[in-house]
């Protein structure tokens, strides 16, 4: 049981690079990332979604959920480092995933039990070898999701919440293998759903916004929406 944490609660954590563990939270850690974090990455390193998972990403199934999990790829040894982990610290910083944005932090997010009302908490992780937790700032959740710059990251991936609590699922939480390569290539392999959406009669049987249609021709987040969206329809139909 995790001791829940709001926004205005406080928690103790500061971190530079004079730390002894400076870069540890960067190893041997399960970095799962969202495909807002996916999407974030690969134009970061500017390579095409199709390579950027290839290359950088492991995958497997949650058994709570039966959606694809995915993760990056931590490079070999026993050290398992984040491969975009330099010798001065994260060569991604600027678009860092959501795990990684919110260390010391861990957010829970879903709907009540109404599945109508949006529920959201934050827990302090077990990281003895932290000694960023040792240092005396303290600042509340609200504080630290500012400076971290979480608002696009909240709200993006919280969409994810309308597939996982979504009316159709009924009972059965496994999904087949036709579902699982909809969610995988509209989420996360996105220059695909792209190739997809524009060179298919895809737009004939899922009609968008003429707006939207010029956008997701380079507009990434406009196509990781609209993924969301054709999903919402079509996944459990």
């Amino acid at each position: 049981m995790h001791f829940r944490l709001g926004l205005a609660d406080t928690f103790q954590f500061s971190c530079r690079k004079e730390l002894s563990c400076f870069g540890s939270c960067c190893r041997n850690r399960d970095l799962v990332l969202t495909p807002y974090d996916v999407l974030r990455l690969k134009q970061n390193l500017r390579m095409h979604s199709d390579d950027f998972l290839a290359q950088h990403i492991q995958y497997r199934l949650d058994s709570a959920t039966g959606f694809p999990l995915v993760s990056i790829k931590l490079e070999p040894g026993l050290d398992k480092l984040c491969p975009f982990l330099k010798s001065d610290g994260c060569g991604v910083y600027e678009d860092r995933p959501t795990v990684c944005r919110l260390f010391p932090l861990a957010r829970v997010s879903g709907f009540d039990q109404d599945s109508t009302s949006h529920d959201e908490y934050f827990y302090a992780l077990s990281t003895p070898e932290c000694l960023g937790r040792k240092e005396e700032r303290i600042l509340t959740v609200q504080q630290w999701l500012l400076e971290q710059g979480m608002e696009p990251y909240r709200t993006e991936n919280d969409n994810m919440l309308h597939l996982l609590f979504h009316p159709g699922r009924g009972e059965n939480r496994f999904l087949n293998e036709k579902q699982l390569q909809k969610i995988f290539v509209s989420l996360y392999n996105l220059d695909i759903f792209r190739e997809f959406v524009l060179g298919t009669n895809f737009m004939e049987i899922f009609p968008i916004d003429p707006r939207i249609q010029s956008s997701i021709e380079k507009d990434d987040l406009e196509l990781l929406r609209l993924g969301f969206s054709y999903l919402r329809t079509d996944l459990f139909a």
